[in-house]
C-alpha cells in the first residue's frame, strides 16, 4: 500500500481547519493541521508535499508561514482565499474552497504535478 501524501493545513479558524482535514483525510491524504507558526515549524519536519494556507490567516501570518516553509522544504504552497487578492508568494491559488469536490480536484492536480 503506498504511503499517504502529507498535506499541512494552516488555519486560524479551528472549524475550517477541521473541515479541510476531514475532507482531505477522507480522500486518503495524511493531514497535519496547524494553527500557529510554532506548529508550522514542527510540521515542516515531517516534509509535507503540499502546504495549504487558509483564508482566515491575516496577510502578515501568511508571509510568516511562507517564509518558514521555504526554509525547510520546497512543497508547493496553496493559498485559499475568498474575496481578497491572493498574495504573490503562493504557488497556487484557489478561490472559494467551499465545494469539497472542486477543492479535492485542485489538490489532486497540485499533488500530481508536484510528484
Amino acid at each position: 500500500m503506498p504511503k499517504a501524501q502529507i498535506i499541512m493545513v494552516v488555519s486560524h479558524d479551528p472549524h475550517l481547519g477541521d473541515v479541510r482535514k476531514a475532507v482531505l483525510e477522507a480522500a486518503g491524504f495524511q493531514v497535519l493541521a496547524v494553527s500557529n507558526i510554532k506548529e508550522v515549524k514542527a510540521a515542516c519536519q515531517k516534509c509535507p508535499q503540499l502546504v495549504m494556507i487558509g483564508y482566515s490567516l491575516p496577510s502578515s501570518a501568511k508571509r510568516q508561514v511562507w517564509a518558514e516553509v521555504r526554509e525547510c522544504c520546497t512543497a508547493p504552497i496553496l493559498e485559499l482565499h475568498k474575496n481578497e487578492e491572493p498574495s504573490l508568494m503562493a504557488d497556487v491559488f484557489f478561490h472559494n474552497a467551499d465545494r469539497p469536490d472542486d477543492f479535492l480536484v485542485a489538490v489532486r492536480r497540485i499533488m500530481k504535478e508536484a510528484s
